[in-house]
C-alpha cells in the first residue's frame, strides 16, 4: 500500500511523470543500442515494450503515451531498415504491430490503474466511515453512561428526601413504611448504577451481586451477623439483573430484619449459581429462628415478599421458602 500511494502522489506531478516517461524512453534507447550487435534481426522493439509499460503503470496515461510515440519513432530510425524512417512492407507491419501492442497494454494499464485508484478510495471511505461509527458509538456510550448516572443519582435523591421526610411523621407504621420505601430507592439506584458500570458490563451478576450484598449489610446488619456470598460465573442478561438482584437484596434483607430478633449473632448465606437447562438459582439462607408456624410464603401480606412474589413474576421464576431446621430458606429459580 504506501508503494501505491507514493506511484498515486507520483502521477500528479507533471514534472514526475513526464520526466519518468523521458527517462524510461532514453534508458530503453540506451539499452537497446548496446545491445544491436548481439541481437538478431527482427528485434527492434525488444527494449522499448518494457519502458512504455512501466510508464503507463507508474507515471499514468499521457506519459505512457509519450513513451510509446518517442519509442516508435526511435525504433523506426534507428533499429528498422532502411534506416532513417524509410518503410517497407515488412517494416511496416512490423512498425503497425508494434503501435497496436503497445496501444493494448497502455489501455489495460490505464483501466487496471483507474479500478485501484477507485479500490484504494473506497478503502478510504471504508476507513472514514468505519472511524466515524466508532466515534459515534463512543460518543453514543458516553451520553448512555451520563444518562444512567443521571437516573441514578435522581433515584437516590428521591431517597434522600423520603427520609428527610420520615422525620417529621409522628406515625410509626408511616415511618416504618418510610425508610422501607427509602432504603429500596437507595438499592435500586446503587443496583442502577452498578449495572451500567464498564466493570459489570459483561454480565458479570457474580460480582455485581455480591458487591450488592455488602452494600445491604452495611446499611442494616448489626455487628453480629455475618453474610457469606458464594456465587459462580452467570452472564445474565440485562433485563433479568435487576430484578433478581432486588430478590436478593430483599431476602437479605427480610433475613436481618426478622431472623435474629433477641440474638446476638447469627449467620446469612446467599448462593448463586447455574443449573442445568440455564436455570439460575438463587438462594439466602440463614441460622435464625425459622419460620412461623403455618407459614406460606404465598399468602404473607408483607411488602418486601409482595414485591419479591411480583420479581418472581417478571422473571418467570419459581419462588419458595422453607424451614430448614436450623433456620430458614428462600429460594428463587428463574430460566436465562
Amino acid at each position: 500500500m504506501p508503494l501505491l500511494l507514493a506511484i498515486e502522489t507520483g502521477r500528479r506531478s507533471p514534472l514526475f511523470a513526464y520526466g519518468f516517461a523521458l527517462a524510461a524512453f532514453l534508458l530503453a534507447l540506451v539499452v537497446r543500442w548496446m545491445a544491436d550487435h548481439a541481437l538478431p534481426q527482427g528485434f527492434p522493439f525488444l527494449t522499448f515494450f518494457p519502458a512504455v509499460i512501466l510508464t503507463t503503470f507508474f507515471a499514468g496515461l499521457w506519459p505512457g503515451i509519450l513513451a510509446a510515440g518517442l519509442s516508435t519513432l526511435a525504433a523506426w530510425y534507428f533499429f528498422i531498415p532502411p534506416a532513417g524512417f524509410g518503410l517497407d512492407r515488412p517494416s511496416a507491419l512490423a512498425l503497425g504491430f508494434f503501435i497496436l501492442i503497445v496501444a493494448i497494454d497502455i489501455a489495460i494499464i490505464h483501466v487496471m490503474n483507474i479500478a485501484l485508484s477507485r479500490v484504494r478510495l473506497e478503502r478510504a471511505r471504508a476507513r472514514k466511515a468505519e472511524q466515524e461509527a466508532s466515534e459515534l458509538a463512543a460518543h453514543r456510550a458516553v451520553l448512555f453512561a451520563e444518562l444512567q448516572h443521571r437516573v441514578s443519582n435522581n433515584i437516590q435523591i428521591v431517597s434522600a428526601l423520603l427520609a428527610l421526610q420520615k422525620a417529621d411523621v409522628k406515625d410509626e407504621t408511616a415511618r416504618r413504611a418510610l425508610t422501607e420505601a427509602s432504603n429500596r430507592l437507595a438499592t435500586i439506584g446503587k443496583i442502577q448504577r452498578r449495572l451500567h458500570d464498564p466493570e459489570n458490563a459483561q454480565g458479570n451478576f457474580a460480582g455485581f451481586l455480591s458487591e450488592l450484598v455488602e452494600d445491604v449489610v452495611q446499611a442494616s446488619a448489626p455487628a453480629g451477623i455475618h453474610v457469606a456470598v458464594t456465587t459462580t460465573p452467570l452472564p445474565l442478561p440485562t433485563d433479568k439483573v435487576i430484578p433478581a438482584a432486588l430478590v436478593v437484596a430483599e431476602l437479605v434483607a427480610n433475613c436481618l430484619e426478622h431472623a435474629f430478633v433477641g440474638r446476638p449473632e447469627g449467620a446469612i448465606r446467599v448462593d448463586a449459581r447455574m443449573e442445568a437447562g440455564n436455570r439460575v438459582e438463587l438462594s439466602v439462607s440463614d441460622n435464625g429462628t425459622g419460620l412461623p408456624p403455618g407459614f406460606d410464603a404465598a399468602k404473607v401480606p408483607s411488602l418486601g415478599l409482595r414485591l419479591v412474589r411480583l420479581l418472581t413474576q417478571q422473571l418467570d421464576g419459581d419462588f419458595t421458602m422453607v424451614d430448614t431446621g436450623t433456620g430458614a430458606q428462600a429460594r428463587l429459580c428463574f430460566s436465562v
